[in-house]
Formats: structure tokens, C-alpha cells, sequence
């Protein structure tokens, strides 16, 4: 399933997804495009910030049988809360129309891809579920309570959840097998109708 850098992992995943499709056409270099807060981008030109990791309440799992008597805990199944944002560089008339234009292609991109596969992420899983890409609409005070940042100012930005983020649980204990079965069974009580 998933290892505890599996948040890591999915970041730098989608990363690479968004240096892939914008680069060279919107971004000119994939080092533009990067994990940042929007109080610390750098030279970002596309900056992508998680900003929240919830626990999901979409999937639950039983325990799991690691080997033949011993069981672990299920995983723990998390939801990622990104904000997407462009910094174009240049005069103001053409870098809003080129954030513009990124944010166009990132919503095209995250819209074709609405289901990641988790081996993409984390080529070593072996569990089929995919990581599932939602946009999000937070209304205005949703978007002003997580643009949060002193001293900057509020930019357009995108908002994605991805979800379900497994991450394995290191418990595990021994069980016994179960070596006999005692079923009793009773005749039937009283008189039938």
C-alpha cells in the first residue's frame, strides 16, 4: 500500500504531471514549476502548496494479515488539499493573460486525469486503487481563511483535493490460528404453528 512518504511522493507525482504538460510551451524551464508556499515562492512560475491533510473518511479497511498468524493495523487513508497558483513574469497586461493561459492547462490537465494510478506515484504498490483528483469550490471566505499569508497579496488560485493517500500502519501483532471448531446446534423449542 503506501509508506509514510507516500504525501511526499504525491506531490512531487503531480509536480511532474504539471512540469510535463507545461513545459516548454507555458513555463520556459521545469525548475519553474515547484512546491512552494505563496509566502515563499522563489522563481516559481507555478507554485503548488499543500495546504491541509485530513484524515478520509471515504475508504476503511479491515485488519490486514501480514503473514500467516500475524495481522497489522488497517492504513490510514488521507485526503490532500493543494492550491495551485501562477506568478508569470513580465509587464501586467501580458503576465495575467499568461497565468491565465497556465491556469487553463492545469485545469484541462487535472480534468483528463481525474484518477491517478497509484503505481505511478508509488511504482512498488501493488494495491489497484487509484488516487482520485477533485477540483474544489471554496467560496470566497473559504479561499480568503486559507490565503492566510501576512504581507501578500491574494492571487488566483486553484483548489484540488486528492484522496484516498494511504499510508501503512508499522503495529502489527501475532494471532493464533484457529486449530478446532466446536459448533453446537439445539433442537428446535416448541410446538410449530
Amino acid at each position: 500500500m503506501g509508506d509514510y512518504t507516500m504525501i511526499a511522493d504525491t506531490s512531487r507525482y503531480l509536480v511532474k504531471m504539471l512540469q510535463e504538460a507545461l513545459v516548454p510551451e507555458l513555463v520556459q524551464s521545469a525548475e519553474e514549476i515547484g512546491l512552494r508556499s505563496p509566502e515563499d515562492r522563489g522563481d516559481v512560475v507555478l507554485g503548488l502548496f499543500l495546504y491541509d491533510v485530513r484524515q478520509s473518511g471515504e475508504v476503511f479497511s479491515p485488519l490486514r494479515v501480514v503473514s500467516g498468524s500475524s495481522v497489522s493495523r488497517p492504513p490510514i487513508y488521507l485526503s490532500l488539499y493543494y492550491m495551485i497558483t501562477a506568478y508569470a513574469k513580465g509587464d501586467a497586461m501580458y503576465r495575467l493573460v499568461q497565468e491565465e493561459q497556465i491556469m487553463g492547462r492545469v485545469i484541462q490537465l487535472l480534468y483528463d486525469n481525474p484518477v491517478i494510478p497509484l503505481e505511478k506515484v508509488c511504482p512498488h504498490s501493488t494495491d489497484g486503487i487509484g488516487l482520485h483528483v477533485q477540483m474544489l469550490n471554496p467560496d470566497a471566505d473559504e479561499k480568503s481563511k486559507i490565503w492566510s499569508f501576512p504581507n501578500v497579496g491574494n492571487r488566483l488560485s486553484l483548489f484540488y483535493k486528492v484522496s484516498p493517500i494511504a499510508i501503512d500502519s508499522t503495529v502489527s501483532r501475532e494471532t493464533p490460528r484457529v486449530a478446532e471448531v466446536d459448533v453446537h446446534v439445539s433442537p428446535k423449542s416448541g410446538r410449530e404453528k
